[in-house]
């Protein structure tokens, strides 16, 4: 692809030169460019096979850095659910561009999977065309006695799976107002009848009354881990860590505590919607029950329930001195369930670097809005790094179909994003006349009306910026439906506008052989998520140099000073102080909270010396970024001599420092 190349992202429209990306890379290709990377590295790059997917591919990992070296790592993964083929791409460009730059592996060791689901990958470059993230293991979606009997067939020969409606007396769907292409959901309640039902594309193979209902198809590696991992789901898996994909990667992952950070490029974005809180766990925290063989031996009554603060209040001076109780080992010892919200103290940096990289696009020229990106699915790849390994996890989704701009008649020019930065004053200073309007836009219940907001921003109750978090994690408001759905809008505008109208197939009449006539159409599957090859080097060298500035925020443990007083007798006092330079904590709150990872060591030791007080190896569990702690020492030496302080850690770095006492 020569010359410049148009880039759409977040809405924005701007030009960079394209480089070699001509089309998107097949397993076999991004393997093949795995060891190609790997072999123009001067042995930098080390390739291990991590599995072979059911279907016979490899999934391999790049480890790029220096062999052998202790510093800690970042694992990258992408394309957990094979649904993602840019994500592929993101993965490779990263490694070569780590590979060519010294500096990037000074410090840092890179775990690279480019690929984490071959075979669902795979469909992309098949026909016919379809999405499906599972993997190449045969399973009975149906619960016959046959297994991917059923799957979806190309009836007008194009190559792509589209849709079929039916016109039917119970059909659901009519056509959208203003452009017959599209279907939306008809409202009984406003006099509305349906004409259309909606099927995939196919027939009804196994003759059991339902159409594609067991396409060949297995396990979404992306949803086969353990954190909320969902039983008896179609993809999910049979067991946590079931598929050799999931398998391979939880394992490397405890083999590997060096790892301190976990980026994933997949259609999550974190960094565009932080991790969201308010989910409800299985338990209620309010009103736990007590087994009545535990509660015999804690002194609790089994016949009525308690709050965790009331348990955390009685067992608290049950336990050893110095010993802290937080809410997750009574969970966990109660058996109470899963952790199902982040930390807040978590959230924090989730939301202040969030605010970082938006200013980052609004410099690089990205400026209109995008939609939402999907949150993270139960089981994901995403979810269990953050709430099982207590890492700090980053996604990126990296394009996004752009929202079209409407002109919108009295409307408020409030957004939430402008509210989030407004002061008290400045919202104050709107007027009741827009406030109402934007409550009104945003779908807030009846009873908040302008009055009732301003009164409460007045009395310094709410903070315009609280205002908007709340709004965040409300249900979307709701639209006018009779336009259709917004995003198919988006998607149908895009493929008019960029793809020449090829992201939308035209119905066209078909004689169905048990259906009768159907008309055949429908958007194209990936044109809602995979950008036309032309736009991938643009959007590729807009936001992976964001990866690096991640980088540069992991945790970093020093020996910031050492000093020593003498205290008479031969007896010294040694005081140190350790710094955690980097900006995010070591560990995060949740890793505090699962005790992963491992704490940091601080190792005193010298020949001739006795320690009096003070611990000879003392853990550092709990450094917040730019911070630092005071551990001191008390020694005895005889004469002159020399200590050695350490400090020792797989995620966080080392230092040392030698101490002379005494003479």
């Amino acid at each position: 692809m020569k010359g410049f190349v148009l880039f759409i992202g977040a809405g924005s429209i701007f030009s960079l030169p394209a480089s070699g990306i001509e089309k998107y890379s097949d397993p076999a290709t991004v393997n093949k460019k795995i060891e190609q990377i790997s072999q123009a590295s001067s042995g930098l790059v080390r390739v291990h096979k991590m599995a072979v997917s059911p279907g016979g591919n490899d999934m391999l990992m790049m480890e790029i850095g220096k062999a052998g070296a202790t510093v800690p790592a970042i694992l990258v993964a992408a394309n957990m659910s094979g649904t993602t083929p840019l994500s592929t791409e993101a993965a490779l460009s990263l490694a070569a561009r780590i590979a060519g730059d010294a500096k990037l592996t000074s410090a840092i060791t890179w775990y690279i999977i480019p690929m984490g689901n071959p075979d669902a990958f795979s469909r992309y470059f098949r026909k016919p065309l379809y999405v499906d993230s599972g993997n190449a293991k045969a399973y009975n979606d149906d619960n016959d006695d046959l297994t991917d009997e059923d799957g979806y067939n190309d009836l007008d020969g194009n190559g792509i799976i589209t849709q079929m409606r039916v016109k039917a007396h119970d059909g659901t769907w009519i056509p959208v107002a203003g452009d017959q292409r599209l279907l939306r959901k008809a409202e009984a309640v406003k006099g509305e009848k349906g004409i259309y039902k909606i099927y995939t594309e196919g027939i009804d193979d196994d003759g059991d009354g339902q159409y594609n209902e067991d396409a060949p198809g297995g396990t979404n590696v992306n949803i086969n881990f353990p954190h909320l991992f969902k039983s008896f789901d179609r993809r999910s898996g049979l067991y946590p860590g079931s598929s050799p994909e999931a398998n391979a990667l939880m394992k490397f992952a405890f083999a590997h505590p060096e790892i301190a950070m976990v980026i994933s490029f997949s259609s999550t974005n974190f960094l565009i919607s932080p991790p969201q809180g308010g989910r409800k766990g299985a338990a209620d925290m309010e009103n736990i029950k007590i087994p009545e063989d535990m509660a015999g031996a804690m002194g609790f009554d089994a016949s009525r329930t308690y709050t965790m603060a009331e348990i955390m209040e009685a067992v608290q001076p049950m336990l050893p001195p110095g010993m802290v109780l937080d809410e997750g080992m009574i969970a966990s010892f109660l058996g109470l369930g899963a952790v199902v919200n982040p930390m807040q103290e978590d959230l924090a940096f989730y939301n202040e670097i969030s605010t970082e990289y938006k200013d980052y696009l609004k410099k690089k020229g990205v400026t209109d809005e995008r939609f939402d990106p999907a949150q993270p699915e139960d089981g994901s790849f995403e979810l269990w790094a953050y709430y099982h390994l207590g890492l700090p996890v980053f996604s990126m989704d990296l394009w996004a179909l752009p929202k079209p701009k409407e002109e919108k008649k009295d409307a408020s020019g409030i957004t939430i994003e402008s509210l989030e930065k407004m002061s008290s004053d400045e919202f104050l200073a709107l007027g009741e006349d827009k406030i109402n309007a934007f409550l009104k836009e945003r779908g807030a219940p009846a009873q908040y009306s302008a009055t009732m907001v301003m009164g409460m921003v007045k009395s310094g109750q709410v903070k315009p910026a609280q205002m908007a978090a709340m709004m965040k994690q409300m249900p979307a408001p709701a639209t006018d439906e009779k336009k259709g759905d917004p995003k198919e809008l988006a998607q149908l505008a895009f493929s008019d506008k960029w793809l020449e109208g090829k992201g939308f197939v035209p119905w066209k009449t078909f004689s169905h052989p048990s259906l009768g006539e159907v008309e055949i159409g429908g958007f194209v599957p990936f044109s809602d998520n995979t950008p036309p090859v032309m736009m991938v080097d643009s959007l590729l060298n807009l936001h992976l140099p964001f990866i690096f500035e991640l980088a540069k925020k992991l945790p970093s443990l020093r020996i910031a000073e050492a000093k020593v007083t003498e205290k008479g007798g031969g007896v010294y006092q040694i005081e140190a102080w350790v710094t955690n330079e980097g900006y995010l904590s070591f560990p995060t709150a949740m890793g505090k909270r699962n005790k992963m990872p491992a704490p940091a060591v601080l190792t005193l030791e010298g020949a001739g010396v006795e320690l009096l007080s003070g611990r000879k190896r003392t853990p550092v569990n709990d450094l917040g970024g730019k911070k630092s702690s005071k551990y001191v020492w008390l020694v005895r030496s005889a004469g002159k001599s020399s200590v050695s302080l350490k400090l020792e850690s797989k995620q966080a770095g080392a230092d040392s420092k030698q101490i002379n006492i005494g003479g």
